[in-house]
């Protein structure tokens, strides 16, 4: 069998695993019940620790895809509230940004005069996620959009009576999954759940990648940089097939050292693209659940997306331009650099400490 088909074949064996592990998740966290619930108030109370909840677990994962995943099932679960799994959505989308911060760290280190270029890179996604986060964060605590945005989209699914049709089909191809939680405990399943996301996800990315990484493949990515449309649209239609900002994000860092697209203007429409492409692993999600509720909070995600794509787009010579500047400005000092790490993982941390005790 050939390279290419290995990893075609390899993309599908992931998307398998990442279906079982929805299925997996949802049936122990129905089993756990209200105890479950309970952990996850003492950690979640409000709008405010759902979003910082949200920014740590995906920075931690990072994977807002399996985050968000986690999420819906648990939601659809009737174990988190819809507002709490909103807020938890609206910071996940931050929590987005530190892995490709961490990669134009520590892959130049040694190469502090490349630093200006992947920072370029980096500091997009992440003052494009601050400004959003600043942006959606007080619209949810103050009017609750986003939560009304969840609850009208389960009223539109609920008169889709095919979603009920859904989690019949899943369990023909997953039923492994009810005989295994006869014999472990129901908080392992939801573990062992969550990891099988994680995997199957970087199964995914790392077949996808593969695919992309071939001569043909970066020769048609280099093409797409002469427009912002043509970014906006290789970002969507890349992540479909490879579903992570995080993994696209970073990938744009090499090519843009290599001088073969611009470190700063064609960027952001890149990225937007990218986010709105990402919202497709967490619509598979919410039908396996076949539950309308997490359809609702899909609809969530893909809103957030598309409201940023429609605010920032417009504004790209004025976000490049600030974008530059704050690179030049963590490129030239170290310091800056490991206080915008610490930041980055320390921040949420603190603010969810500070709920707990």
């Amino acid at each position: 069998m050939s390279v290419k088909y290995r990893n075609i074949l390899g993309a599908f064996i992931a998307i398998y695993f990442f279906i079982s592990g929805i299925v997996l998740i949802k049936c122990s966290a129905v089993i756990m019940g209200e105890s479950l619930a309970e952990k996850i108030v003492l950690l979640i109370k409000d709008t405010t620790s759902g979003v910082f909840a949200g920014w740590l677990s995906t920075a931690l994962l990072h994977s807002s895809g399996a985050f968000d995943s986690i999420v819906v099932a648990l939601t659809s679960s009737g174990v988190m509230p819809m507002s709490l799994a909103v807020a938890s959505i609206i910071g996940a989308e931050f929590g987005t940004s530190v892995t490709p911060f961490l990669v134009s760290v520590l892959g130049h280190i040694r190469k502090r005069e490349r630093l200006t270029v992947s920072f370029t890179i980096t500091m997009s996604h992440v003052i494009y996620n601050l400004l959003t986060l600043m942006l959606f964060y007080p619209t949810e605590l103050f009017f609750g959009l986003f939560t009304n945005i969840a609850w009208k989209g389960r009223s539109i699914f609920l008169k889709a009576t095919f979603l009920k049709t859904i989690p019949d089909l899943i369990e023909l191809i997953t039923p492994w999954v009810k005989p295994l939680l006869i014999y472990i405990p129901a908080w392992s399943g939801l573990l062992i759940g969550a990891g099988m996301l994680v995997a199957a996800l970087a199964g995914v990315e790392r077949y996808m990648t593969a695919t992309f990484s071939m001569p043909r493949s970066w020769n048609l990515l280099r093409a797409t940089f002469m427009k912002p449309y043509r970014a906006f649209l290789a970002g969507f239609i890349f992540t479909i097939f490879v579903p992570s900002t995080t993994v696209m994000v970073s990938l744009l860092i090499p090519l843009a050292e290599s001088g073969a697209i611009l470190a700063d203007y064609y960027i952001l429409p890149y990225i937007l693209g990218a986010n709105i492409g990402t919202v497709f692993d967490v619509m598979i999600a919410a039908i396996a659940t076949g539950n309308p509720i997490s359809m609702g909070l899909w609809l969530v995600h893909f809103s957030i997306n598309i409201i940023g794509a429609v605010i920032f787009f417009p504004l790209l010579k004025p976000f490049s331009a600030l974008v530059r500047r704050s690179a030049e400005l963590i490129a030239a000092s170290p310091k800056i650099t490991l206080i915008i790490v610490l930041i980055l993982h320390g921040f949420p941390l603190i603010i969810l400490f500070t709920y707990i005790f």
